[in-house]
């Protein structure tokens, strides 16, 4: 089978933090599965960054395919934040047809702190006859609305509002990694 993960954050052994992608998609090929983790250049939560020579890089670690994606770097939560994730996910649409073309994904995993890579996830998935699966990182946008102050007009919860709402209209299987009460 082969699986296609999306995790702008993802990370491994290597560059650090963001584990939990790296040890599912690790085990996954153990299995027999081919895995193929897309995940951006830069993430603020690694301790080391891929080295990504044009648009992308590929690496593999333990049988597990990373896709870097060239994003450009941010600190903070403002606007050049936004500006890697608006990078990173128009990144993947626009590979989105070489990726179901060469990869041929049998599921589709759209894994990320924030939802709105549902959208070129689903097209992928749709292109391939392939499952989709969403996989709940943080409650969008009830997580930046109660922990962050923003405000229920602002573009940027509106927007992910958006994404959430379509990724659960959508989505064949939903999965979370928040812990239940």
């Amino acid at each position: 089978m082969n699986i296609l993960y999306i995790n702008h954050y993802a990370g491994n052994t290597t560059y650090g933090m963001g584990y939990r992608t790296y040890y599912l998609s690790r085990e996954w090929v153990r299995k027999g599965h081919n895995v193929l983790v897309l995940a951006s250049s830069y993430s603020h939560i690694r301790t080391e960054q891929p080295n990504v020579i044009g648009s992308k890089s590929i690496e593999v670690f333990d049988g597990v395919s990373f896709c870097w994606y060239k994003s450009p770097k941010y600190i903070g939560n403002g606007i050049r934040r936004v500006g890697n994730i608006l990078s990173f996910i128009w990144s993947i649409y626009r590979d989105r047809k070489d990726i179901a073309n060469n990869f041929k994904p049998d599921i589709v995993i759209a894994s990320s702190t924030y939802p709105m890579d549902i959208w070129p996830a689903r097209r992928i998935a749709k292109e391939n006859g392939a499952k989709l699966i969403f996989e709940v990182h943080d409650l969008w946008p009830l997580s930046p609305i109660e922990l962050g102050g923003m405000s229920l007009w602002n573009p940027f919860i509106i927007w992910t509002q958006l994404a959430e709402n379509y990724a659960y209209k959508h989505a064949d299987e939903v999965v979370s990694i928040l812990r239940v009460h």
